[in-house]
């Protein structure tokens, strides 16, 4: 397809929700549905654009128990079709409020910082925009805004610290972003600061050891949940902004049920806690005292035992 047989504007969303809502809309354009979830795993930096690719692709091919192959191709089609933006008359990103698509708005901002477009549009919900109506859409469409050019600069800088190994900067710039007096002119970027904390809150705790994704797993169990899909529903009831998909979440509860950690045992379906999570649950133990797995938060990589914890009494990072 030539430039001349191009819609006159590219869609690009975070998954593919919208893709069927966006045509009932009337809204025309090609659809982009991003696919690689950059609040999950590893984003080290100084890598070059393939090897971050490659790493990324073994990552979720791993995680999610799929083909690397399939998952790689997926992540070359999506990058060949976003250099293709410039052929567009316009490009419209769609965001919402959650850590999931703060992390990609992000990452999206800081590709177009480097392949300026010559209209970038950005449609920014406060709520869900799966749950909107092609109606409801079509009225945010006709609500665009320009991206400016210190949002792309900010991005730029924020996607630097976020594959950072030490989050602390990345941490500095969220409370800047919070301060009305520090905030950079021409900023209209209202929920990256919550998540970034939010990305943070992921590091272990100070207290238990525990991402904030796994406390909220062992409190809805606490709380009478089960079944993986019971337990999936109350850590999103949880959150201020439900950001995980439950693909992203049942590994986690896996690795709750697995050795070094064993906080939870499942039969049957159902998952209850072991005595060692119940001393966790009550801050009689420290999870990592039984060791850990090596793991990713963003660029940080986080091994036994880990050089940076979250504080999530105080909210801030500590290097330990």
């Amino acid at each position: 397809m030539n430039s001349k047989e191009l819609a006159p504007v590219l869609h690009i969303r975070c998954g593919s929700d919208l893709a069927q809502p966006l045509r009932a809309s009337g809204i025309g354009g090609d659809f982009l549905a991003w696919v690689d979830p950059v609040c999950d795993g590893p984003t080290p930096e100084g890598l070059t654009e393939e090897t971050y690719r490659a790493t990324r692709a073994r990552f979720l091919a791993d995680r999610y128990g799929e083909i690397l192959a399939a998952v790689l191709g997926q992540l070359i089609d999506q990058d060949k079709a976003i250099a293709r933006a410039d052929d567009y008359p316009e490009v419209v990103i769609w965001v919402e409020h959650d850590l999931f698509d703060q992390s990609i708005l992000m990452r999206l901002l800081a590709w177009f910082a480097d392949h300026p477009h010559r209209a970038l549009s950005l449609v920014q919900a406060d709520d869900f925009l799966g749950h909107q109506s092609p109606d409801a859409l079509a009225h945010l469409f006709a609500a665009r805004r320009r991206v400016t050019v210190p949002e792309l600069k900010l991005a730029s800088y924020l996607w630097e610290l976020w594959c950072a190994p030490d989050p602390r900067p990345l941490e500095a710039l969220a409370i800047i972003l919070e301060d009305p007096d520090r905030k950079p002119e021409g900023v209209a970027l209202p929920h990256l600061s919550a998540a970034i904390r939010r990305h943070l809150a992921n590091l272990p705790g100070v207290r238990d050891g525990l991402s904030q994704t796994e406390r909220l797993a062992l409190r809805a169990v606490v709380n009478g949940a089960e079944t993986e899909r019971a337990i999936f529903t109350s850590v999103c009831a949880q959150e201020d902004a439900a950001w995980l998909g439950d693909m992203m979440f049942f590994p986690v509860l896996r690795d709750l049920c697995r050795p070094p950690f064993s906080l939870l045992e499942q039969a049957d379906g159902r998952h209850r806690l072991t005595a060692r999570g119940g001393a966790v649950v009550m801050g009689q133990m420290d999870a990592l005292q039984f060791g850990s797995r090596p793991r990713w938060v963003g660029g940080c990589l986080l091994e036994t035992p880990p050089q940076f914890r979250w504080d999530e009494a105080e909210e801030r990072v500590v290097a330990v």
